[in-house]
């Protein structure tokens, strides 16, 4: 696929009658600031849409503006366009059926992740940029659309996740982007972060003292992991989206190890793995997330694979060797 310009992307979007808007399953901030975002532009211009994550909106991004208009499940009915954001590769939409269904609907893709299998038939995939919401900003500067507060806040939510912050990268046009939309809408980062990070549980933290104590160093591959069952869960009584997010964090900063695994067991037979590493480790996960299917950032990948946790850390194992 050759990377479409701002102005033939609005020619397309503006022509189609109706619009599926899609991102990839665990969500990220980038993924749903990127969808929000993307949705009060189109009720802007008046276009027919349905916004949807399939995994759903996870309780700690439920707090960004227009994510209560994102679905869970596939519509009914075909539509025009599909428009994908932040997902690497095609299988992190969760969308298999829905496109088996109606196979011939084009897909258009703001993607910033390393080109892969995104499946897209035009759209911009550049991974000079640090989050796909400042990809879509660009482009709705580009078409003079005005910007509203929802509009930039959800914008910020994305560049401040996908940037952790600027402890993953220091790219200064991200800085400039996220400066100006704070200032200009009095937009607190502070107030940000602790909607993102502040919202720890007991039992989570109990948890996650547990799959803590399970580290463990993968000398050949020079990783560190972890893992979580169903059943941890369910004695606990979370979900992944109160641990994810946090186990990665802690793992991504011990001092052992190239990168860092998490697996995680969604149902029988079938687990996620979260891959993290650091720019001080220079290690792409991204490329080894690609290897199994997945896909990333280069800080920060993850991958979803058929089989047992022990089958999934053999598989990282065997593609991870130096």
């Amino acid at each position: 696929m050759k990377n479409s310009s701002f102005k033939e992307i609005e020619k397309i979007i503006t022509g189609a009658k109706k619009i599926l808007a899609v991102s990839h399953q665990a969500p990220d901030g980038d993924a749903i600031g990127s969808l929000a975002a993307f949705g009060f532009y189109l009720q802007k211009i008046k276009k027919p849409h349905y916004l949807l994550c399939v995994s759903g909106v996870p309780e700690s991004l439920k707090f960004i503006p227009g994510a209560a208009r994102i679905k869970s499940k596939h519509p009914k009915n075909p539509f025009d366009l599909i428009v994908g954001f932040d997902y690497g590769s095609k299988i992190q939409l969760g969308i298999e059926s829905y496109l088996k269904k109606y196979p011939k609907i084009p897909i258009l893709i703001f993607d910033h992740h390393l080109t892969a299998d995104q499946a897209a038939d035009f759209g911009i995939i550049d991974s000079s940029y640090t989050s796909a919401v400042e990809l879509l900003y660009d482009y709705l500067k580009a078409i003079n659309l005005k910007i509203d507060k929802k509009i930039a806040y959800a914008l910020v939510v994305g560049i401040l996740s996908d940037t952790g912050f600027f402890k993953y990268s220091n790219n200064s046009k991200s800085m400039e982007t996220a400066a100006d939309l704070t200032k200009r809408f009095n937009i607190k980062p502070v107030e940000i972060d602790n909607k993102l990070n502040g919202q720890l549980k007991i039992a989570a933290a109990k948890l996650l003292g547990e799959i803590l104590s399970r580290v463990k160093h993968h000398h050949k591959g020079d990783f560190v992991y972890s893992w979580v069952e169903r059943k941890d869960l369910k004695k606990h009584r979370l979900t992944t989206d109160d641990i994810n997010e946090n186990i990665s964090i802690l793992l991504k900063n011990l001092k052992d190890g190239r990168f860092s695994l998490f697996l995680t067991e969604k149902s029988e037979g079938k687990v996620r793995g979260s891959l993290r590493s650091r720019p001080d480790k220079n290690y792409n996960v991204a490329k080894l997330a690609m290897k199994l299917g997945g896909g990333g950032h280069k800080y920060a990948a993850g991958f979803r694979v058929k089989g047992t946790i022990d089958s999934a850390l053999k598989l990282v194992a065997k593609y991870a060797k130096k």
